[in-house]
């Protein structure tokens, strides 16, 4: 391949000059190192194009917003780290840096001496520009005075001007003439600058009043320039005098935090400085992190939260109609190296009562704890089909050795369910016929869950339903399926689910992790199998075959006059090898996919809800042997 590339030119050069180097060479000695990149190029190339985006008048800088008024405490210390992270060649901001608002001499001190030991943090210069919480009295100006001199000032970095200005010179909410004076002589010296940029706390262009601002936006409106100010703690972009206007929110000062559609988040603003002016990009804090966003410790320790294990309630089960009382356990099971510290409540649901409906314990590393519940009906008795799950809303917290805490929020639910009889039967030939099957006595008329193209997607039990039945003898494990359909839309080039299909769901692993198992992702640990008869007799969409048959696993699907039947046969030792002995129970879900058009809305229809899905609740499906 490569003696067939043509070289233009041979290796060529492409302008890249370092360190104030001659483009393509550095050093002094007898040998000098190329520095230009290197490329093979042809005719036709994997690239868009050479033209390399580095121009050396570019520049990039940071800008952090309000800190105080009501601030947070650590978000800003944060914003730091991250600062460093990204490497801006300087960072700006627009003042609200101490809370202030005091004549205490010690106290004002005291909090210029916490923000600047942040500001020394930066690996890189820091610009700092008054607010009315750093600028509220006299006592705090004397100390801003002795700290940092002029509280307005101006400089020119890379042919830009920065202008930073007081937007407290008094009296508040006000720019003097002499500070005025000050910006006009700035201008006048700089006045070949390719770009101006202002900024100061206050949006004093908001103000009825008069706050001295507009002689200066008088000055800056026949030049190229951006103002970005603070204060109200809400982000907005304002178009005036055909240039950009910013209010920006917080980094760490009082807010709701509601979101970006109400200006209210923390932020540093990331500022590329280019002749066509300057881009700007909200950086929210919540969204940049370091290398060590997940590593082997962190991973360990979340995987074990995610699983559906460490928080996991087991259902009871009851082959009854009425429900008058029962006990079960949570299972805490905490696989890290460290406490897992977890509290949490239950919330009433209006058919049950739990006891203790509130959680709090700390789980020591590599255990599992149980915690006994009893639950009672809100009457002598409730109807199990009833009855609605509890719903547990838990925290976790993980003090890592290195870093911040790790702390994850999730829901669990304790439910009442029925569990059903997977009885003893004949030895079944899976060729995609019912003739093998005397009995199909589980229903689905209704639908637990109904999933696809929308409410008009499935009119009801006469356009589409199933029944089925399961089965075992001393080798297998048998599922028989039989869909109504009143009509049948088939298309062997598509996925089961996009046609007439089935999808057949079993978990036979133990408790709790079946019971809580979602199915998502875990096709190695379940056995999934989708089908349609779509094709000639006995001919099938079969998704995943190679993995199911791995198992052992058989399976058919065929047409007949009212729809389809569908067959699978699961061997005995598959089961008995998921449950670590010999098999007692499993759980099933089933879903038939049914389509009335080509192309049309297709309504999946879920015995009991997705297990994927927020519906779902442990133990679902739940068949035991008898």
């Amino acid at each position: 391949m490569f003696a067939k590339l043509l070289r233009v030119g041979g290796l060529i050069a492409l302008g890249l000059a370092l360190s104030g180097h001659t483009p393509g060479t550095i050093g002094g000695g007898s040998e000098e190192v190329d520095l230009q990149p290197r490329m093979y190029v042809q005719e036709v190339n994997p690239w868009t194009h050479l033209e390399w985006n580095d121009d050396p008048a570019n520049f990039q800088f940071a800008i952090v917003a309000d800190r105080t008024g009501g601030h947070r405490k650590g978000i800003f210390e944060d914003a730091v780290g991250k600062l460093n992270l990204l490497q801006p060649e300087f960072v700006m901001s627009v003042g609200d840096l101490i809370e202030g608002y005091t004549e205490d001499v010690p106290l004002i001190r005291d909090q210029w001496e916490e923000f600047q030991g942040f500001a020394d943090g930066l690996e890189m210069p820091f610009f700092y520009v008054p607010g009315n919480h750093d600028l509220t009295n006299l006592v705090q100006v004397e100390e801003w005075e002795r700290r940092f001199g002029r509280p307005y000032y101006h400089f020119v970095y890379k042919d830009v001007l920065f202008l930073c200005l007081d937007s407290e010179d008094p009296p508040p909410t006000h720019m003097s003439e002499e500070q005025a004076a000050y910006v006009k002589q700035a201008l006048e010296e700089n006045a070949d600058v390719r770009w101006t940029l202002v900024f100061q706390h206050k949006p004093l262009w908001v103000y009825a009043e008069d706050t001295g601002w507009a002689e200066i936006e008088e000055m800056l409106k026949e030049r190229k320039h951006t103002v970005f100010a603070g204060h109200y703690h809400t982000y907005t972009k304002h178009d005036r005098n055909n240039t950009d206007y910013f209010v920006l929110a917080t980094t760490g000062g009082g807010s709701a935090l509601k979101g970006p559609l109400f200006g209210q988040f923390d932020h540093v603003v990331w500022v590329t400085m280019t002749d066509g002016g300057p881009r700007v990009a909200n950086l929210m804090l919540k969204g940049i992190w370091d290398k060590d966003v997940r590593t082997a410790e962190t991973a360990k320790v979340v995987d074990g939260l995610l699983n559906g294990a460490a928080v996991a309630p087991m259902p009871i089960f009851t082959d009854k109609k009425d429900f008058k009382g029962g006990k079960t356990q949570l299972r805490l099971t905490n696989n890290a190296d460290l406490p897992m510290a977890i509290s949490g409540r239950f919330w009433p649901n209006g058919t049950l009562v739990v006891e203790p409906a509130t959680l709090k314990a700390v789980v020591p590393p590599n255990s599992v704890e149980l915690i006994d519940l009893a639950l009672q009906p809100q009457g002598k008795k409730a109807e199990v089909d009833d009855i609605e799950p509890l719903t547990l809303s838990w925290k976790v917290i993980y003090d890592m050795e290195k870093g911040s805490p790790i702390e994850l929020n999730g829901t669990a639910r304790v439910v009442v369910e029925r569990q059903f009889d997977c009885v003893e039967g004949k030895k079944k030939i899976v060729d995609g016929k019912s003739n093998d099957w005397k009995k199909l006595p589980f229903v689905c008329d209704d639908p637990a869950e109904i999933l696809g193209g929308g409410p008009d997607s499935w009119t009801g039990a006469v356009d589409c339903s199933f029944r089925f039945g399961v089965e075992y003898d001393d080798e297998y494990l048998y599922i028989g399926v039989e869909v109504e359909d009143e009509r049948s839309v088939l298309d062997p080039t598509k996925h089961p689910w996009g046609q007439d299909g089935i999808e057949v769901r079993l978990d036979a692993r133990p408790d709790p992790i079946r019971s809580n198992g979602t199915g998502q992702g875990e096709h190695s640990d379940i056995i999934f199998v989708g089908m349609s008869p779509a094709g000639e007799v006995g001919e099938m969409v079969y998704y995943q075959r190679e993995a199911v048959e791995k198992q052992g696993v058989e399976a058919s699907c065929a047409k007949t006059e009212s729809g389809f039947f569908a067959e699978i046969a699961v061997p005995r030792a598959y089961m008995d090898e998921k449950q670590g002995s010999a098999w007692e129970a499993f759980r099933l879900n089933i879903a038939v996919d049914d389509m009335d058009e080509p192309n049309g809305a297709l309504a999946q229809l879920w015995w009991r809800p997705d297990w994927r899905k927020g519906k779902s609740y442990p133990g679902s499906g739940t068949f035991k042997k008898r």
